[in-house]
């Protein structure tokens, strides 16, 4: 008879969760918006993998914020502004999208102290 109170708990953390990001997301396409460069350093887990062109990786929030609009883009802003992020199995939040023969995710993780992170940016094959 634990399996159904399992299931309550996974629920419960799932809802959590969701109402979490609910709060964050806002937040940071506000930032982003702003180009609030050091609020979106802050809402990062560095080294950021970020795969954009030559672009690997942003090894400090300092990188990001000297930078940001090198890595931010127009098309990533506008993809933080107008896509509404969809919740993986693992909690991870994803925005994906295609451009120039590619497709590319956004990723947002549950930080270790509440909220969420910034996790990456892939690029790849549709």
């Amino acid at each position: 008879w634990f399996a159904p109170i399992l299931i309550l708990d996974s629920l419960a953390s799932a809802d959590t969760s969701a109402s979490e990001f609910a709060k964050w997301w806002p937040q940071f396409q506000s930032a982003v918006a702003k180009r609030d460069a050091k609020a979106v350093a802050q809402s990062a887990r560095f080294p950021l993998n970020w795969e954009n062109g030559p672009v690997r990786e942003i090894k400090t929030d300092a990188e990001l914020v000297n930078r940001f609009d090198f890595y931010f883009t127009a098309e990533i802003r506008r993809m933080v502004a107008s896509r509404k992020p969809e919740r993986l199995p693992n909690g991870v939040y994803i925005i994906t999208w295609k451009a120039r023969g590619n497709e590319y995710s956004l990723y947002f993780r549950p930080g270790d102290s509440g909220g969420f992170l910034l996790d990456g940016l892939s690029e790849g094959p549709p």
